[in-house]
């Protein structure tokens, strides 16, 4: 059985050792371009999965955007990312480039949207200023139309002689 075995695994290292190098194709993307092409993947992708609703609102097919946008098409992408993915170290690295891309952009779009929060906030609560000062002024013009009516209730009630209020009058001039 252990025979069997060392047999297999003489098999396996002898038949792995034979693997080509990938060709550079003749119409190769450049690395930059890749870049850009991968980094759309990355935003169209998320943009999918968020909501797919607004990409055919807009009129966005997902499949044919990259291609479009680029001017490139699918067997030249295929050529390149097999070309690109059998350097492993480098093809990590422009995946690493791109992670950060969309963590700086991540992080540049929350911020503008907590500004935005923060900028509807203070408008919301402008307005809200505003009412309460409407309902006090409200109230105020009230209890001071309430204080004039009890102030001149009482000359109502006596129901002095006319010669006596005009005397008050030309005395207070």
């Amino acid at each position: 059985m252990n025979k069997y075995i060392y047999i297999l695994c003489v098999f396996f290292v002898v038949s792995c050792q034979d693997i080509q190098p990938v060709e550079k194709p003749s119409n190769l993307i450049d690395r930059s371009t890749m870049k850009e092409i991968l980094y759309e993947i990355a935003v169209v992708n998320a943009a999918r999965g968020i909501n797919i609703q607004k990409l055919s609102q807009y009129g966005v097919n997902p499949e044919t955007y990259i291609f479009e946008k680029f001017a490139i098409d699918s067997v030249q992408f295929a050529k390149s990312v097999s070309y690109y993915s059998s350097d492993i170290e480098s093809y990590r690295d422009m995946y690493l480039d791109i992670q950060k891309r969309v963590d700086s952009e991540y992080t540049y779009q929350d911020s503008l949207a907590k500004i935005e929060k923060k900028v509807k906030d203070s408008i919301r609560t402008e307005r809200a200023r505003e009412l309460q000062r409407e309902k006090d002024s409200i109230k105020k013009v009230d209890s001071l139309a309430g204080k004039k009516e009890t102030l001149l209730s009482p000359i109502k009630k006596r129901r002095l002689p006319v010669k006596v209020v005009k005397e008050i009058v030309t005395d207070s001039l």
